[in-house]
C-alpha cells in the first residue's frame, strides 16, 4: 500500500470518529453563524473534519511511519497499517470532534457571561426610586 492510501484510510476512520461524536452528542446540525452572539458553530461538518485532521496528525506524529522520509522514500520497506492504528484513529477522531464541540460551547458561555455582567452593571447604575 502506498502512503496516500494509508493517509486516506486513517483520515476516513478519523472522520468516522467525528461522526460518532455527533451521534453521541445528538447534534447533527449544519454549520451556522449566530450573528447576534457572534458565534460560529461548525456543526457536524466541523466535527467530521476535525476528527479526520486529528487522526492524521496523531498518526503522523506517533505511528510507525513517523520517521518515514517523504523526500527519499525507502521502496524496499513495505508500508503497513495495523488494526490497532486503525482503531486508534477512530478514537482520536472521536476526541477531536469532542474538543471542537467543547470549544464552541466555551465561546458561547463566555459571551453569555459578558452579557450578564453588562446587564448587572446597567442595573446597578439605575437610580432606585426612594419611598
Amino acid at each position: 500500500m502506498d502512503i496516500l492510501g494509508i493517509v486516506s484510510i486513517v483520515g476516513t476512520v478519523g472522520a468516522l470518529g467525528g461522526l460518532v461524536n455527533c451521534a453521541i452528542a445528538g447534534e447533527f446540525v449544519m454549520p451556522q453563524r449566530d450573528a447576534a452572539k457572534g458565534i460560529w458553530r461548525p456543526g457536524w461538518v466541523g466535527n467530521v473534519l476535525i476528527g479526520a485532521v486529528a487522526a492524521l496528525v496523531v498518526w503522523a506524529m506517533y505511528g510507525p511511519l513517523a520517521s518515514y522520509d517523504l523526500a527519499t522514500p525507502d521502496k524496499t520497506k513495505p508500508l503497513t497499517l495495523t488494526l490497532s492504528q486503525l482503531f486508534v484513529s477512530v478514537l482520536i477522531g472521536l476526541g477531536g470532534g469532542n474538543i471542537l464541540t467543547q470549544l464552541a460551547q466555551k465561546q458561547a458561555d463566555q459571551l453569555t457571561k459578558e452579557k450578564l455582567i453588562a446587564t448587572i452593571g446597567k442595573a446597578g447604575e439605575s437610580p432606585v426610586p426612594k419611598s
